[in-house]
């Protein structure tokens, strides 16, 4: 499962959806790996007139998205892609995040929209 945050750091959650200078990825592999990261850039969507289209365009793989604001159109269409977006408050740490999300996926007790995507991809 592909997970994706907002981040000017690479460390805290701290951009607003459609303007984030680029978006820390950690996919939970499931497997002796544990969590692959990496990072991607934004710099080349900044020209782009739909800034939320090329977004979601780059992190169509992903099953989350967080992000410390995000338009409710774009939300809309964020779910309608298949990826949910959560809304943290500013300086969040990726890191806090994760373990959250690892605790949560190891409680079995899953929201529907996580349930469904641990469903999908099997982790």
């Amino acid at each position: 499962m592909l997970i994706a945050f907002a981040s000017s750091d690479g460390i805290t959650i701290d951009s607003h959806f459609a303007s984030a200078p680029g978006f820390e990825m950690y996919k939970f592999t499931g497997g002796p790996q544990g969590i692959i990261h990496t990072s991607l850039s934004a710099e080349d969507m900044m020209e782009s007139k739909d800034k939320v289209d090329v977004r979601i365009k780059m992190l169509r793989e992903c099953a989350i998205v967080y992000c410390t604001q995000i338009g409710g159109p774009a939300a809309a269409r964020l779910v309608q892609c298949g990826i949910h977006p959560i809304k943290v408050p500013v300086g969040a740490r990726i890191a806090d995040e994760l373990n959250k999300l690892n605790t949560l996926l190891l409680s079995k007790k899953l929201p529907p929209f996580l349930n469904k995507k641990v469903g999908n991809i099997g982790v």
